[in-house]
């Protein structure tokens, strides 16, 4: 008896993996790079898994060193209360803290700590951006009218009992925009952005009049409307009685800062070239849908999307080309999808739509999720007119391209696991593209 071979064309998955592999490298590089304090914890052991070079300078330990440590060596509260705020980090119910830190030479240094949870391979850890505010924490404690208030290189205003604007130095003028002028008799409510509700002011009150100070992020605006984010600490000055006479706030602009946070988060969570959300993104976007799925009984699907007819726009006019393609087809794609759905890039030429809150009937789910993969696809059926600039940057050229999607459908309710419903509307995609490409195809489980 003669036997059968079946062979599977995988470029594209590999293709994937590359893309994958090197969005991790670059994740790697920025982390490995950056020279803000940087940890990697495992939420629940509270095991320091890896540790940049700027967290070895700060803590005087190698790298090696701290990746043997445990949080909890470093981090001088009580353990179970480290492990507490690392439970909330992992929920998100919380991702910024104020711990005392322990160096290797025994100095304690007061950190702010800006923690989120991201997937790193098959596993979930907390990514910890780490920044020494020591020297503002000593100045909170220490600060007195008329002993710092206009030596510090950070912007101050002070007020009154009743909160108007008695003075303001330097640096609040080249921060806010504001000189003495425009705001001295008036109230702080000038520098309001409009951003926060009156529950975030309440709060502000609250730990002043309980605990004499307050500090965190706030956004303001400066003079010319620009809104922007600001490091602000307030704290009562009191007399000998105990009896408050003033208010002084000190004010930094933390716009790089925020920026430098962003910058780090694009790389982690989204894909260079199309800016949609990557497959670590996604997984993260996909477990809280499982979690959300099981408590509303509402189904969700999972498309696995692979373009036809790409390679060989690639291999005419080169991978410009390619680009400029898979970016409109990151567009076309997310114009038919809701806000509360995902679109993600996963590599190379294929893409995984993420719905949420189906119908509870597995019938009408199934329909609705066909009904927005249909629109996807014939979206994705029409021309892409691509303009291609030649060696000679003045001329240009426009080239019509025709470029189809296999797509593949799977459903979910509740929490199962994620490889598995991928899997899933991978094969599905797959039998798609065996029946003739451009076309749709729901996963169905073998008879």
């Amino acid at each position: 008896m003669g036997r059968v071979w079946f062979f599977r064309d995988i470029t594209s998955r590999k293709q994937a993996e590359n893309i994958l592999r090197e969005s991790e490298n670059r994740f790697r590089q920025m982390f490995e790079l950056n020279d803000a304090v940087m940890l990697l914890i495992d939420p629940e052991s509270g095991a320091i898994v890896d540790a940049n070079a700027a967290a070895s300078r700060f803590y005087g330990y190698a790298i090696e060193r701290m990746r043997t440590m445990m949080i909890s060596e470093i981090n001088m509260l009580p353990p179970e209360k480290i492990a507490e705020e690392r439970a909330r980090s992992l929920r998100l119910e919380r991702n910024y803290f104020v711990f005392p830190h322990r160096l290797a030479n025994g100095e304690i240094r007061t950190v702010e700590v800006h923690s989120s949870p991201i997937r790193v391979g098959d596993n979930t850890l907390l990514f910890s951006i780490i920044h020494d505010i020591t020297r503002q924490h000593q100045a909170e404690q220490e600060l007195r009218i008329a002993a710092i208030a206009f030596e510090s290189q950070e912007g101050v205003f002070v007020t009154d009992a009743d909160q108007i604007i008695l003075r303001v130095n330097r640096a609040f003028t080249d921060i806010t925009g504001y000189t003495a002028e425009d705001v001295v008799g008036k109230s702080p409510h000038i520098l309001s952005s409009g951003r926060h509700d009156e529950a975030f002011y309440a709060g502000i009150w609250e730990s002043i009049m309980t605990r004499g100070t307050w500090q965190g992020e706030i956004w303001n605006r400066r003079k010319s409307g620009q809104i922007y984010p600001e490091w602000l600490t307030i704290t009562a000055v009191k007399d000998e009685s105990g009896k408050v006479t003033h208010y002084v706030a000190a004010l930094m602009d933390i716009s790089l800062r925020k920026a430098s946070e962003e910058e780090i988060s694009q790389l982690a969570f989204y894909d260079v070239l199309t800016r949609l959300p990557n497959r670590r993104m996604l997984l993260d976007r996909l477990g809280r849908a499982m979690a959300a799925s099981k408590r509303s009984r509402k189904q969700g699907a999972v498309m696995f999307l692979d373009l036809d007819n790409f390679k060989p726009l690639n291999d005419t006019y080169g991978h410009i080309a390619g680009d400029m393609l898979l970016i409109e087809a990151a567009h076309r794609i997310a114009r038919c999808v809701r806000e509360t759905d995902t679109v993600s890039r996963f590599g190379g030429d294929e893409f995984v739509v993420l719905l949420t809150d189906l119908d509870t009937d597995p019938a009408a789910s199934r329909e609705q999720a066909l009904l927005v993969a249909e629109k996807i696809r014939a979206a994705l059926a029409a021309p892409y007119l691509l303009t291609l600039t030649a060696t000679d940057p003045t001329t240009s050229a426009t080239v019509e391209h025709h470029c189809t999607v296999s797509i593949g459908l799977g459903l979910f309710s509740g929490r199962i696991n994620m490889e598995d419903i991928l899997a899933k509307a991978d094969t599905a995609m797959y039998q798609a593209k065996h029946d003739g490409r451009n076309r749709i195809r729901m996963y169905e489980a073998p008879s």
